[in-house]
């Protein structure tokens, strides 16, 4: 992994420009290593990879304050209420960690550790009730924001480690970003050449009527037109389509879009630190209300085609001690 990598080489404390080589290389290797073959390649992606370690290092200004992921901070810290509905929850998301069990396990780590919480954020609309006026009501709208899908990664001894840590993880999305996109531009030529196979077998039908069509192609192509007119008018869609591909997914055109993904990492990958404010039950108050402000970062990562993927990014610092707290306190509800 890159950030394995990185901070391998950050621990040995090499000269600086022997770093960007190796971060070239394993960029290569994650993305496709056939770009190696291309001549002049490194030359092509150091100012790329030069902008994208710099944004990276830029995103460790985005997270907030450490949440302390104990039994204590459900009274102390109100954003812990609103992560995890009750200690049971947060026991089982530490106690799933192998991250986190592996760094217990390992007894030169101590009592305490340093992770990044990551969480997926929901913003659902409904009616309830509420105040209005002087008057209550029960068909307000209101968005409720839930958080789910906790993971924890990047477990360390201290909150320091965790943030030179954290740049290393930003490289680590952009390059996985642009992995998925090649991935997904070579999957669009696939299939577009499939279906241009079809199309011309359905036209050689179309002039020779006594030929007899056998349909082997894969479920996904079969819908298409009948008619000779709009097969034809899709044919030249298709073939459109596929030069513009071509272009992109030979290895020239594959190096020509790492380096310009590498040189916008922003366009694909932001982090911005964010306040909302919520009431007890997840309800989003409107920013002039009396109750404090939640302080969050959200990553945004674009994958193509796809929706944007949303989620929230926090440090947080767990402990032995604290795991067993939580440990008591679940047996004894029971």
């Amino acid at each position: 992994m890159l950030a394995e990598l990185l901070r391998r080489l950050r621990g040995e404390s090499p000269k600086p420009g022997k770093i960007l080589p190796a971060v070239i290389d394993q960029v290569v290797a994650a993305t496709d290593s056939r770009l190696a073959l291309l001549s002049g390649f490194r030359r092509s992606l150091t100012p790329g990879i030069r902008i994208s370690m710099n944004y990276a290092e830029s995103l460790a200004q985005t997270l907030p304050d450490v949440l302390d992921l104990s039994l204590a901070a459900f009274t102390l810290d109100t954003r812990i209420g609103l992560f995890f509905s009750s200690p049971a929850s947060l026991l089982l998301l530490l106690k799933r960690s192998q991250g986190l069990q592996e760094h217990f396990h390992s007894a030169g780590n101590g009592e305490d550790v340093y992770a990044l919480l990551l969480m997926q954020r929901s913003d659902t609309l409904r009616f309830g009730v509420a105040c209005q006026d002087g008057e209550i009501r029960s068909d307000v709208a209101q968005t409720v924001v839930s958080f789910d899908h906790h993971r924890l990664i990047l477990p360390c001894r201290s909150h320091d480690d965790l943030l030179q840590l954290v740049p290393q993880r930003g490289l680590d999305v952009v390059t996985g970003v642009i992995a998925r996109r090649l991935a997904q531009l070579e999957k669009e030529r696939g299939d577009l050449e499939g279906e241009l196979t079809q199309i011309r077998m359905r036209l050689s039908v179309l002039a020779n009527p006594g030929a007899l069509l056998i349909n082997a192609m894969p479920a996904e192509h079969h819908q298409l037109p009948m008619d000779r007119n709009a097969l034809q008018r899709r044919q030249e869609q298709v073939l459109d389509r596929l030069q513009e591909l071509r272009n992109v997914t030979d290895l020239k055109g594959e190096l020509d879009l790492v380096c310009h993904m590498l040189e916008h990492p922003q366009d694909y990958f932001r982090a911005e630190r964010s306040l909302l404010y919520l009431d007890r039950m997840g309800i989003r108050l409107d920013a002039d209300c009396a109750q404090p402000p939640i302080d969050i970062c959200q990553e945004e990562v674009l994958l193509g085609q796809e929706e944007p993927i949303y989620r929230v990014v926090l440090p947080v610092h767990a402990s032995r001690t604290a795991m067993a707290e939580l440990e008591r306190c679940v047996s004894y509800d029971r």
